[in-house]
């Protein structure tokens, strides 16, 4: 089968299967052409010259196949995509295209084998053959060269390059896009490049057809938090702008929700276009974490791997753990500085239920907020942890290091007559009315404070079970805070839960430093913002 795709976007159901995606991949055949002429249709003479606007991509990774329509849709590209090499050969028979972008690591006969055999056809002298790679080995491109490539693209796809790369071979400008310079990059333009071609995918199917209220707000909740996180802080401020707006009010205005998302699709658009993201490790997480030792528990194997490729790009040392059901032993864990346990898994959920919790050892459970009990999140085990998921590298990063953190301390819970007092401080007063809302469901008492001196008197007057904190308050800011209230021997016990943007993991290793108890990153998720601050507060009297 030979897929022929055009700008008009399609749809990929997940997850892939070797089988089956490439019949999924395809919602249209068809082909843009100058005369308009179709394959059944195609004459002699439009075999005989190549079109050097036409781009055949032989590529069998679906989600590689939807990042290269989404950043070449609205180039006056002709494009065609074949899964293997004998689809590509059945392509170029009546097909002659400008430019052949080729994956080296096809099934079956490989890329490069198909480029030798190319090379021997002389009505293909005119295509220029570029080749996709996942490797990045000088002695590669060499490789390619030397068996009839003109260039050399790099996997994971740089985005912010890409377009002007193509243009290049199509012009026989030749350059070859740049070396990926470390794992980490590569990591997280990998995550980018699946979020611009999934969430591309997503919006094309939210305009194509009507409103599932509560599928689009999940969606749009997903892409704020991760957006964020990738580097795109236009499509976070869009789609938060559209959930608040769709939550708003009850009966959704088609007409304004639909141009919300194709402001939305815009930025998703510039964001691909974009500088590549290049977040370099802060130093203080790789201080903290090179050289510790990670068991990772209940973990299929692509997880573990996922996880394993995280923590490597601090310096960790990662080896996967049984889950017994009857719970982890001191023997089991004593030579792991954290243990990682998936909750999201049968046995792994049942592990959990049966250790300890006088276990001295530090873990990190993940799974969903259903599968994290209010056991786990007790302050009464203050080396557990819990990351719910979808997770973000970063994050995951950033509570390990907290559970590193050599203030974790035992606190006792503490039993009130009335509700729970809580103080809040943030300038921003709809973050300020929106956590209060939130813990109003949990029975807390809500005070709000706008700036650092406010907050250190009103927390001295109340002496409240829990303080949430924002780190960038104007003036005295949320660390000075900190400081201040930790020096204090009557603040010194409250619990200061910080509220931080993303990407500000260096921020959280200071404020772990300061003594704060934990964290929660804007934007946040209602649920999880109530566990996290209900751990500290107290138990109603009997």
């Amino acid at each position: 089968m030979v897929a022929i795709i055009t700008s008009t976007p399609s749809i990929v159901l997940q997850p892939f299967a070797n089988e089956i995606r490439w019949q999924h991949c395809i919602a249209q055949v068809s082909i843009k052409t100058s005369n308009k002429r179709s394959k059944v249709g195609a004459n002699t003479a439009d075999l005989d010259s190549v079109d050097n606007k036409s781009i055949l991509i032989v590529e069998d990774d679906a989600m590689n196949v939807q990042l290269v329509q989404a950043l070449l849709s609205g180039e006056g590209y002709d494009l065609r995509f074949a899964f293997n090499a004998d689809e590509a050969l059945n392509a170029l028979a009546y097909f002659k295209p400008g430019l052949i972008l080729m994956d080296i690591q096809l099934p079956g006969k490989s890329g490069l084998e198909l480029t030798r055999q190319l090379r021997t056809n002389p009505e293909l002298n005119g295509a220029s053959i570029v080749a996709l790679s996942g490797y990045s080995r000088k002695g590669d491109e060499e490789i390619c060269m030397s068996a009839g490539c003109n260039g050399y693209i790099g996997k994971p796809i740089d985005t912010s390059t890409f377009r002007a790369a193509v243009r290049s071979f199509i012009d026989k400008a030749h350059c070859s896009a740049p070396y990926g310079s470390s794992d980490v990059r590569d990591l997280l333009r990998d995550i980018r490049n699946n979020f611009i071609a999934e969430s591309s995918r997503e919006l094309d199917e939210f305009l194509s057809e009507d409103f599932d209220r509560d599928r689009l707000l999940r969606v749009l909740h997903r892409w704020a938090g991760i957006a964020g996180t990738l580097g795109m802080p236009g499509v976070t401020d869009q789609a938060r702008k559209t959930e608040l707006f769709i939550e708003s009010t009850e009966k959704i205005d088609v007409a304004v929700v639909r141009e919300a998302l194709k402001d939305l699709k815009r930025q998703i658009a510039a964001a691909a276009s974009a500088p590549a993201f290049e977040a370099a490790l802060p130093s203080e997480i790789v201080k903290r974490l090179s050289g510790k030792r990670i068991g990772l528990a209940g973990f299929s194997q692509p997880e573990a791997h996922r996880i394993a490729k995280v923590l490597d790009c601090a310096e960790c040392f990662t080896l996967c753990i049984e889950t017994p059901p009857e719970g982890l032993s001191t023997a089991m864990v004593q030579r792991f500085d954290i243990v990682i346990l998936n909750l999201g898994s049968s046995t792994g959920f049942i592990c959990q239920r049966h250790t300890s919790q006088r276990l001295r050892k530090p873990i990190l459970f993940v799974g969903s907020r259903a599968s994290i009990s209010n056991k786990v999140v007790s302050i009464e085990t203050p080396a557990r942890d819990f990351l719910t998921t979808p997770w973000d590298s970063e994050e995951l990063l950033v509570r390990c290091c907290k559970l590193l953190s050599p203030d974790l301390r035992n606190i006792d819970p503490a039993e009130r007559q009335g509700p729970a007092q809580v103080v809040i401080a943030d300038d921003d007063p709809a973050i300020g009315a929106l956590l209060t809302a939130m813990l109003h469901r949990t029975g807390a008492e809500c005070h709000l404070a706008r700036n650092g001196t406010e907050t250190l008197a009103m927390v001295r007057e109340i002496l409240p079970d829990a303080l949430i904190l924002d780190v960038n308050m104007a003036g005295m800011d949320g660390f000075e805070v900190l400081t201040n209230l930790r020096a204090d021997g009557r603040t010194a016990g409250i619990p200061v839960v910080l509220l931080t943007a993303r990407q500000q993991e260096a921020d959280l290793l200071k404020g772990f430093s300061c003594g704060a108890s934990d964290y929660i990153t804007k934007p946040f998720d209602p649920v999880e913002l109530a566990a996290r601050v209900g751990r500290y507060l107290p138990r109603k009297k009997a």
